[in-house]
């Protein structure tokens, strides 16, 4: 399990090449944020918490495969910690000595997944073994705070469902602060202001108007 170190922390001493969230002075390596220690061989960096999702049970994620093995796939979920997505979680059976996972899932490839558990040592697993699951061909990825998702899908889900039916985008939000978009460009440009509308002012007053009031005005 990864160390929460505090900013100005010693975290070690030695040779080490570093990365981010950390710094060396007189020969030892602090941490300059607060975060999670990730060590590997022989390299060092502190992964920030700020801004970071932090998971839960049943919270549907926008993830990008990172790596494939031989019977699961690493996924990056904007979280401290990799999810991983067991190929018994896929949406369909797979022979797993018959076809490299690679060759369904590759590096860099997108997905909507449900976190299915998380264990105690903050090991997360995420399942496409759900109606909602998919894997997420061409559109368009938007990045926002993982704490103004709840805003952009509005009580109820009013208010992503006024921006799907607006512009006639095939939308999915992600808790962990990732939003796919799929359709005619200039639609997905106006989708895209409308979010980061929502992003900017979630904290006033008057916004589903203001929203509104963007979507349909042409």
């Amino acid at each position: 399990m990864r160390k929460m170190v505090l900013p100005g922390e010693l975290i070690a001493e030695g040779e080490y090449k570093l990365g981010e969230g950390v710094f060396r002075e007189q020969g030892k390596i602090y941490s300059s944020v607060m975060g999670l220690v990730d060590e590997k061989k022989g390299y060092l960096r502190v992964i920030p918490l700020t801004g970071k999702y932090i998971p839960k049970v049943e919270d549907f994620v926008v993830g990008k495969i990172e790596d494939a093995q031989f019977s699961h796939w690493e996924v990056n979920i904007n979280s401290a910690y990799s999810a991983i997505l067991n190929a018994s979680d896929y949406f369909r059976e797979i022979d797993i000595f018959q076809t490299a996972l690679a060759k369904i899932l590759a590096p860099g490839d997108l997905i909507f997944a449900i976190v299915r558990e998380i264990t105690p040592t903050k090991k997360v697993y995420v399942t496409m073994a759900d109606k909602m699951a998919r894997s997420l061909k061409g559109g368009r990825l938007l990045k926002i705070s993982p704490t103004k998702v709840p805003r952009v899908i509005g009580k109820n889900s009013s208010m992503i469902s006024m921006i799907k039916k607006e512009t006639k985008c095939d939308i999915l939000v992600g808790q962990n602060g990732r939003i796919w978009l799929n359709g005619e460009a200039e639609r997905i440009n106006l989708a895209v202001k409308a979010i980061e509308l929502i992003e900017r002012e979630a904290h006033t007053a008057g916004l589903t108007k203001r929203v509104e009031d963007l979507l349909t005005v042409r």
